[in-house]
């Protein structure tokens, strides 16, 4: 049983990572297009299900982060991407994404996060998130504009250590 439930967002359904995924995520990840703007190289699939067992238990070894990570599946049945939060405290949750190929300018990534969002607000009161970006990401920067995301303050950088050409963008929600 996970941590943390299955989401769902027009035309996708978000199934909390458990090891099962490794082999149908191992072919979406072999995909070269999506590590343009990475520094990880495509896993390996005895990795990536040492990774998913990982994961899928919710929270990191000590116990002091929360991990949340959903698969993304469309309506024809196909994984097309995850996404993942890290919450270190309230105010400090981290968000990423990948989206396969096929399953970009489709609108699934926005839709995917803003659901993603709407839990971790709801049901963890995560209000200040942080996102770190390649600045020659152009789809994930206007993802994130999209959905309310602000280019960091200089003093916010204080937050991450961030590679030369990452960006931090942040949104901070009203707390409920």
């Amino acid at each position: 049983m996970s941590p943390f439930p299955p989401l769902t967002a027009p035309s996708l359904v978000l199934e909390p990572v458990c090891v099962a995924h490794a082999e149908e995520m191992h072919a979406v990840l072999a995909d070269p297009s999506i590590y343009a703007f990475l520094s990880d190289e495509p896993p390996t699939l005895d990795g990536l299900r040492a990774a998913y067992e990982r994961r899928s238990v919710g929270h990191s070894p000590d116990g002091a982060e929360q991990w949340f990570n959903w698969m993304l599946r469309r309506d024809d049945g196909r994984l097309i991407g995850y996404v993942q939060a890290t919450i270190e405290s309230r105010d400090r949750c981290w968000i990423g994404y990948v989206m396969s190929r096929e399953g970009r300018g489709q609108g699934h990534a926005t839709r995917a996060v803003a659901a993603m969002i709407a839990y971790l607000q709801r049901e963890h009161d995560a209000w200040r998130l942080l996102a770190s970006v390649d600045a020659r990401n152009a789809r994930s920067i206007a993802l994130l504009d999209r959905l309310g995301f602000d280019l960091a303050p200089p003093h916010a950088k204080e937050l991450a250590e961030l590679g030369a050409g990452d960006r931090l963008y942040l949104l901070e929600l009203v707390s409920a």
